[in-house]
């Protein structure tokens, strides 16, 4: 096993110890602290890590709000998806272009993406587009499809990329 060094010297990587290192750097005065708990969190794949990092999509700095959307797709559990579709809606472009792709990496918010897909500026459709193809759910073509009569190429391009993804996934 992997040792890592932290202010309170070397734990093991994987351990109860370390897991709670990273809890205790997400709430860490320095933001490369809670950029770096928000990130180990992700790596380490524990699903406990998964509340903690939802109360980091509010942090006060935009990379770590960021990261812990990607954080959050990274880890996979579904109890993710409705912070997640709260910030893909939200105030925050930063943060709701990163929930767009957290919920595509989820297979989740079909709905939201879609209406983002037909609603958002166009880096937030870019992304929805690229989210829908990640879903591979036949219930994104019809989205896609209108999509590719979108009046910005880089839109109408991820729309043909995404639909192609789906067709060639085991759905069909």
């Amino acid at each position: 096993m992997r040792e890592v060094r932290t202010e309170a010297g070397e734990v093991q990587v994987g351990t109860e110890e370390c897991f709670q290192h990273l809890l205790e750097g997400l709430v860490d005065p320095d933001p490369k602290m809670r950029r770096l708990a928000v990130c180990g969190l992700a790596a380490a794949g524990d699903p406990r890590g998964v509340p903690p990092l939802v109360e980091r999509l509010a942090d006060e700095d935009e990379e770590i709000r960021v990261r812990a959307a990607m954080a959050l797709a990274k880890l996979g559990d579904r109890r993710a998806v409705p912070p997640l579709v709260a910030a893909a809606t939200g105030d925050d472009p930063p943060l709701r272009r990163a929930a767009i792709l957290a919920l595509g990496e989820l297979d989740a918010g079909l709905d939201v993406l879609a209406r983002v897909l037909r609603e958002g500026d166009p880096s937030e459709r870019v992304r929805a587009a690229i989210a829908l193809g990640e879903t591979r759910d036949v219930n994104a073509i019809d989205p896609l499809t209108r999509a590719l009569q979108d009046n910005d190429p880089t839109v109408r391009a991820r729309a043909r990329e995404a639909l192609e993804k789906i067709r060639e996934s085991r759905v069909f």
